[in-house]
């Protein structure tokens, strides 16, 4: 559905003080408060089921053990406006940020060992988000972040800019995701198209990735060996957001909880006071070597700890209007 036939509903069930909130910014329109500051894109206010069905799962093949965390679907209410980044940080917006406060490195990061074919990095050789075990440029998405990198970010760019950035809670990530669709996927639910879509796991990444081949009767994109591309590759969804899947893992706000049974209904996100497990967070979207049914709006990965660095983690912000 295209932002003209959109916008009318979404206004029109908005309150004046949330449209007066966003005064001289309207959905779709993008912005920077800073000339090296990520673009954003402003999402309407407005209302959306979280979450899938069990029609969509079994469809999709989506285990139980995934599955059962994406119910029951939720009807959620934002009262007004927000602004979401286009894309995902880069590595060269996050290397700012790292020398403007003199950020430590870091000397893990949990990478793909292919010597014993797990995903908990390799013994003696130090991984992290300049060096994540495999090549990048300043237009990839910075990897080997962990939750509490993408907060400080997002704290250090409300200093600097004087607006309130922060990390997404689910809700407001996945109402991007789904851009005012009520399908698997913003295109619809075919599956097929996601090759075209997104970057998720190709023919060669799933070579090289041992365990990976019970996943051998599953949809698998051609392509060569390819683990993070720069971010903006693939076409952005209808209100101006690309890659909410596959390429890289997003964090969200949220501390995790089994479903969403408890989430707030006005899209705030699920703390220890509603339920959520606060030693674990969540992120979303999937990544360059997920299976194609991990790569959807509803799914909910993570369970780990605040401070992980997966290699596959990166960091998209939201701001306050």
């Amino acid at each position: 559905m295209s932002w003209k036939y959109l916008l009318p509903v979404l206004l029109a069930a908005s309150p004046a003080s949330a449209q007066n909130a966003a005064a001289g910014k309207k959905p779709g329109e993008t912005f920077k408060d800073c000339a090296d500051c990520q673009t954003m894109v402003v999402v309407p206010a407005g209302r959306f089921k979280i979450g899938s069905t069990e029609e969509e799962r079994t469809r999709e093949g989506v285990p139980a053990v995934f599955g059962d965390h994406e119910g029951p679907v939720r009807d959620i209410v934002f009262g007004k406006p927000f602004a979401i980044a286009t894309t995902e940080t880069t590595r060269g917006q996050f290397a700012l940020f790292v020398k403007a406060t003199n950020r430590p490195i870091p000397t893990e990061c949990f990478t793909y060992n292919a010597t014993d074919d797990t995903w908990a990095g390799t013994p003696g050789n130090v991984a992290n988000w300049q060096k994540p075990g495999f090549t990048q440029d300043d237009t990839h998405p910075a990897v080997c972040v962990s939750l509490d990198d993408a907060t400080d970010y997002a704290a250090w760019l409300s200093k600097k800019t004087g607006k309130v950035y922060r990390v997404p809670t689910e809700a407001e990530w996945e109402y991007a995701a789904r851009a005012g669709t009520t399908t698997t996927r913003p295109w619809g639910d075919a599956t097929q198209p996601i090759c075209t879509k997104a970057h998720i796991m190709t023919t060669a990444t799933f070579a090289a990735i041992k365990n990976a081949q019970s996943w051998q009767d599953e949809l698998m994109c051609s392509g060569e060996l390819s683990w993070t591309v720069p971010v903006g590759s693939f076409d952005p969804n209808s209100w101006g957001v690309y890659d909410m899947l596959g390429n890289t893992w997003e964090w969200v706000a949220d501390c995790a909880a089994p479903d969403h049974a408890k989430l707030p209904a006005d899209g705030t996100a699920q703390t220890a006071a509603n339920g959520g497990d606060c030693k674990r967070r969540l992120n979303k979207g999937g990544a360059f070597h997920s299976r194609v049914w991990l790569a959807r709006p509803a799914t909910r990965g993570g369970g780990q700890d605040g401070s992980h660095r997966p290699v596959a983690a990166s960091i998209r912000i939201v701001r306050d209007l």
